[in-house]
């Protein structure tokens, strides 16, 4: 049931807000992206962004890999999700993964695809894991999103140094349901590619 919904979320939100200034909060709160990934954090402003997101009715995604002044331990998982409450977590480590989804939250594990043998090592951990979704680094690479896609049953997003819509529009093409970016420029064309991707399904 996690998993379609992560699906579902993606569908809905081609471009996705990746924050990692504390400072741009508030234009990816008014941003057209109902999903917002926190690449940033610590022990005093997390929580407090975690509920900017939630109350302007965003799903948020921590990066718990980046977030800084915790122990990501048992105990910090369930603080985590008692106390905090994000969407989900995004993390590059299988114990966390496991953790986060004995409590309940939507978990993505970021692959970076770095050579044949990270990208074997990484699909094989996602299989074995099974997330709700990964997200694959590099994202400017659609070949290996492709091959990934081949590979796994699992809803996929991208990103990584994505600056233009001609890009997302590879990204999207190649198979990942999402694409996320810092980028401010690009969180200003979320309405137009869903409205390409409107008009694609509609032919």
């Amino acid at each position: 049931m996690s998993t379609r919904k992560c699906l579902l979320m993606f569908q809905d939100n081609p471009i996705i807000v990746a924050v990692r200034n504390p400072k741009d909060i508030y234009d990816a709160i008014n941003s057209e992206s109902h999903i917002i990934f926190l690449l940033t954090g610590n022990v005093f402003n997390l929580k407090k962004m975690v509920e900017l997101c939630s109350n302007a009715g965003k799903y948020v995604f921590t990066h718990l890999d980046l977030i800084k002044g915790y122990s990501q331990d048992n105990y910090f998982i369930k603080y985590l999700r008692d106390e905090i409450n994000p969407t989900g977590i995004i993390t590059t480590k299988n114990n966390i993964i496991t953790r986060a989804k004995q409590e309940n939250l939507l978990t993505i594990q970021r692959l970076f695809l770095l050579d044949s043998s990270a990208m074997d090592i990484s699909i094989t951990s996602a299989k074995k894991i099974k997330p709700d979704a990964v997200e694959i680094l590099p994202g400017l690479v659609p070949k290996l999103i492709k091959s990934v896609k081949s590979q796994i049953n699992i809803p996929i997003v991208t990103g990584g140094f994505i600056e233009t819509v001609e890009e997302v529009r590879s990204c999207l093409t190649a198979g990942a349901l999402s694409v996320s970016t810092s980028h401010k420029p690009l969180w200003d064309k979320i309405p137009l590619i869903r409205s390409e991707q409107k008009s694609l399904l509609e032919k």
